[in-house]
């Protein structure tokens, strides 16, 4: 008799606490903005392709959002100067860690174009995003790249998003809104926005701080990305504090790399401990984000057969966390 019974391989078992980088912290977004011909000829240089995004990878919800970064004040050749973006691919797969988004003729780079005298159409936002997505796989390569444009000071820091990863086991939604509040308070915000399973602070009263996020990172998962996560993971809760830079002072302008050497990163952590304190988030390992700081500053420590099958793999994490390898150590007051 033929036996039906099915075995799983492990491609297809859900991913469970012991599978994934479960409760650390890390960075997900990193912001730059440079002159858009100095990225065409880094790419160049470092043989990527830059085209028009399509609507059929992870950037989909990037080109919804495109047209609220429409300017209103622009009347002549409104066609040359619409917001566009552009993609670069960095490595192989669908992963959002594999693409590097390039953002041109917002409001901001107006702006930012008008403050230094040059073109309107001179500058562009270039984003790095997915960078702590435990459920799906970063490729070294494509942190090896990442890592040639944080250290280039041709491109200053915009902002970068610093997740924190937990298990709570209330849900997010408008009635949660208290928790999220207390966070209101200290960054004296004007009140906090229920959407879905998320609660937003947008644009707070604070020197560091641009916006804060919690939401349901399992519900994310498994509604809107598909993907199959254990049972494990269900109280899986994710909260996202953007620490931004005032691009407009010369004294704070900075690239990536100078940014974490700065008193200013120190404030922006210390800015993020307290956040989550009011979040009551009491356990969490902070292994990923060191991993990620030591690896952008010096591509050594990516040359080790874990991190070349999968970057963001708990054996890499253990392998660095027994190593002696340290470039970069988190500030004190951390």
């Amino acid at each position: 008799m033929q036996n039906t019974k099915q075995t799983l391989t492990p491609s297809k078992l859900p991913y469970s606490k012991e599978t994934i980088l479960y409760n650390n912290q890390g960075i997900d977004t990193i912001r730059l903005i440079g002159k858009y011909d100095t990225v065409f000829k880094l790419c160049q240089r470092l043989g990527l392709e830059i085209s028009k995004a399509k609507g059929n990878t992870p950037l989909s919800n990037k080109l919804k959002e495109l047209n609220k970064l429409s300017d209103p004040n622009t009347r002549y050749k409104k066609e040359a100067y619409k917001p566009t973006l552009e993609v670069a691919k960095l490595a192989k797969g669908k992963a959002l860690s594999n693409y590097m988004t390039i953002t041109r003729n917002t409001p901001l780079l107006f702006e930012y174009a008008t403050h230094h005298k040059k073109a309107k159409d001179t500058y562009c936002l270039i984003e790095f995003s997915g960078l702590h997505q435990p459920t799906s796989h970063i490729q070294k390569e494509a942190m090896q790249i990442i890592s040639k444009f944080l250290k280039r000071k041709a491109f200053s820091l915009h902002s970068v998003d610093i997740a924190t990863d937990t298990k709570d086991k209330a849900p997010i939604n408008h009635k949660s809104k208290a928790k999220h509040g207390a966070t209101s308070t200290e960054l004296k915000a004007l009140g906090v926005v229920s959407h879905a399973s998320s609660l937003y602070i947008n644009k707070p009263k604070s020197n560091s701080i641009g916006r804060v996020l919690y939401y349901d990172k399992y519900f994310k998962q498994t509604k809107h990305h598909k993907q199959k996560l254990a049972k494990s993971l269900k109280d899986w809760k994710r909260l996202e504090i953007t620490l931004t830079v005032d691009i407009f002072k010369t004294t704070e302008r900075k690239s990536f790399i100078e940014y974490i050497n700065s008193y200013d990163f120190m404030e922006g952590i210390e800015a993020v401990h307290k956040a989550i304190s009011k979040h009551k988030i009491k356990s969490y390992d902070n292994s990923y984000l060191l991993y990620q700081l030591n690896g952008f500053i010096d591509n050594r420590i990516l040359n080790n057969k874990a991190t070349v099958k999968q970057y963001n793999s708990k054996e890499s994490i253990e392998r660095f966390k027994a190593s002696d390898f340290r470039r970069y150590i988190l500030p004190l007051l951390y």
